[in-house]
């Protein structure tokens, strides 16, 4: 932390505790990944989410690789082709399982009717 950071919880704290619980508040904002920047080995990756998705993916449905995996925060996006709605519903149960997802979009995925 800089000086200011530091004023800055010195004139805000009432009270010695205060001022510890702030400042140890404030440093771990700095110090832990968001969990949608948490790339697949535990690093820092601005798509990490999308990364992991996919990895999730591609290891579980057969299909995968016709569907493009993107990140807008903790929303995954989907989109791409898949060959029935079940095999959709897998994609979405498997994205909505990976830790940092919040919400799974899938306006982008076609799915083949069935004859």
């Amino acid at each position: 932390m800089d000086g200011s950071t530091i004023a800055t919880a010195l004139k805000e704290a009432t009270s010695p505790r205060q001022l510890a619980d702030d400042l140890r508040y404030r440093s771990q904002l700095f110090s832990t990944i968001p969990p949608e920047r948490i790339g697949l080995q535990g690093e820092y990756d601005y798509y990490g989410l999308s990364k992991r998705v996919s990895h999730c993916l591609l290891a579980n449905v057969d299909d995968a690789r016709y569907l493009k995996v993107r990140q807008r925060g903790r929303v995954v996006m989907l989109s791409g082709q898949l060959g029935s709605p079940y095999q959709l519903r897998r994609v979405i149960d498997l994205a909505q399982s990976v830790h940092g997802v919040d919400e799974v979009e899938t306006s982008g995925v076609a799915v083949a009717e069935a004859c």
